[in-house]
């Protein structure tokens, strides 16, 4: 029921205002926080022990919040009891508005939640027929695994999530390179991070020798040699435009070879608006004041997080309102001086 009030009290809305953007290629990104409870973690007596002098009876107590359980703040370095919410949001022309929003337990990671409101997030969309396709998804490192990869791959969404460094194995490339470093860009014969060359449609992700770099010379894109900046003071392919020149799948290691590349322009915009589901997290928690808000429910605290997310929408539709009269404005300003 909650779904369906922010569909059609806020998201459909926005759409027709266009202020998601370009449905069919949104941009989303995805974020957790936490809220604490307002019950007591050991529960109310039932018994009157404690006027007899006891203190630790087994007698039934009452937990006013049994959802609830203890979890760690990584934010504020602290364990806390109470509850996680998650939310998906996109940040488009200064406004950040939520899409979804789902519950869980103090316990409970990210990984799982984020993977939660994505999958009852796209059936969302699903049953009220609006035409949205995720092109991207923006994650932090504590979504970095390889099961939410799948996910997105399965549901052509591009995954822009940051590396959380581990030890592993990391996939060889071919041809004369045989090492890649901790990052899993292969590295030539010099030991140089060889060059990123774009991925083709076949899934290979290429690179060739980082000496020889891609410029404009009359016109024209060629490929121009720095021999100096070689190691090893000679090429290993001089007579190669490129070479030499290895492949990685990225099907062998969808973690460190996703399709939009973490060393791109591109990777780097798209983890930039996190900010902003960062910012919508923030509204609710401060400016809304339900991080000190005395709830002992987990439905108590869906229903405000979902009549936040409501405003958060009308505050955008009057900013976007009020934009639109300042210009009128200074049109018919304009009108009136050059007649």
């Amino acid at each position: 029921m909650l779904e369906d009030l922010l569909m059609k009290l806020a998201i459909i809305p926005s759409a027709n205002k266009g202020l998601l953007g370009e449905l069919t290629k949104l941009k989303v990104c995805g974020d957790g926080s936490a809220l604490e409870s307002g019950a007591n973690c050991n529960g109310q007596p039932t018994c009157d022990c404690r006027s007899k002098g006891i203190y630790k009876c087994k007698c039934d107590r009452i937990y006013s919040d049994p959802t609830a359980d203890w979890g760690f703040d990584s934010y504020r370095q602290t364990y806390y009891f109470g509850h996680t919410f998650y939310q998906h949001t996109i940040s488009v022309s200064g406004h950040d508005l939520p899409l979804h929003i789902t519950m869980g337990p103090a316990s409970e990671s990210d990984f799982t939640l984020s993977m939660k409101s994505l999958d009852s997030m796209l059936k969302m969309f699903s049953a009220h027929v609006l035409p949205v396709n995720i092109y991207s998804m923006s994650y932090d490192s504590g979504h970095d695994g390889l099961g939410i990869y799948q996910y997105l791959k399965a549901n052509s969404i591009k995954p822009v999530i940051a590396l959380n460094p581990r030890s592993g194995t990391l996939p060889k490339p071919t041809g004369t390179a045989k090492l890649v470093n901790e990052k899993g860009v292969p590295l030539c014969p010099a030991g140089l991070e060889m060059r990123h060359n774009g991925k083709r449609g076949d899934g290979r992700i290429y690179y060739n020798c980082p000496v020889k770099r891609p410029t404009h010379l009359n016109g024209k894109y060629v490929f121009k040699t720095h021999s100096q900046e070689c190691p090893q003071g000679s090429l290993c392919q001089p007579d190669s435009q490129m070479g030499p020149v290895v492949y990685i799948r990225s099907s062998d290691d969808l973690r460190l070879y996703p399709d939009i590349s973490r060393y791109s322009p591109e990777y780097k915009l798209l983890m930039n608006l996190r900010t902003g589901c960062e910012r919508s997290n923030s509204t609710k928690k401060v400016v809304h004041k339900l991080a000190n808000r005395p709830c002992r429910s987990a439905s108590h605290f869906l229903v405000r997080l979902y009549l936040v997310a409501i405003l958060e929408h009308s505050k955008a539709w009057l900013a976007d309102r009020k934009k639109a009269v300042g210009s009128d404005t200074l049109k018919l300003i304009a009108s009136f001086l050059a007649a």
